[in-house]
């Protein structure tokens, strides 16, 4: 039985569109072990407003580099880390934009692939270009100020990072949009759709 650690934000965690958690059967991560056949186990780590390196001034504890190792030796051996970040990088007051976002991601990679201290192997790496974000409402619509156009390069500078850092690649806005509720986080289809893609990546580094 492998061990896979889906590493994200409120897109991971399960944040329904309107307020609240999806149950445990909705989320994709769980949807993604049902996928895989029960055989593995499947861990949903994702934190409503995780970014990729930023310390957040309103949200303590969201700088995703800095839990990093914490998580793959609480959990490890980790035999295939999915790291889906960046969403929140887009916010209004970290002034930073797609590219600083992967590269975020790229600090990850790295921390990921240092020497784990009870001597795990590194993990094997799916890094996942968060869905394009559309029409922001409510408060949302004044944090995420400006990134709607942001996000429209999620997919290039994700897409280039994993590649550099031979890692598997997987962009979600070729599959999926976000809610058009909130414009931002995923609805039942769109968990599904997640799941069903990256089913047959992870087989492919499981053999």
């Amino acid at each position: 039985m492998a061990t896979i650690l889906c590493y994200g934000d409120s897109l991971t965690w399960g944040s329904v569109p309107n307020g609240g958690r999806y149950a445990v059967g909705v989320r994709w991560p769980t949807l993604l072990q049902e996928e895989l056949g029960g055989t593995h186990q499947v861990i949903n780590y994702g934190l409503p407003g995780r970014t990729t390196i930023w310390e957040d001034p309103f949200h303590e504890g969201r700088n995703g580099l800095a839990y990093i190792q914490a998580a793959l030796e609480t959990f490890g051996p980790v035999h295939v880390l999915i790291i889906m970040l960046g969403t929140n990088d887009l916010k209004r007051y970290f002034n930073v934009g797609a590219f600083e976002a992967a590269k975020g991601v790229e600090q990850i990679i790295h921390r990921a692939r240092m020497k784990l201290e009870p001597g795990f192997p590194s993990p094997k790496i799916i890094v996942v270009a968060p869905p394009n974000i559309t029409s922001p409402t409510g408060e949302r619509a004044e944090t995420f100020s400006g990134a709607v156009e942001k996000s429209q390069y999620f997919h290039q500078h994700f897409q280039n990072m994993a590649f550099a850092n031979d890692v598997e690649f997987l962009n979600s806005a070729g599959i999926l949009q976000p809610s058009e509720i909130d414009g931002v986080h995923l609805d039942v289809n769109g968990n599904q759709a997640l799941a069903k893609e990256l089913a047959p990546i992870v087989r492919k580094l499981l053999v």
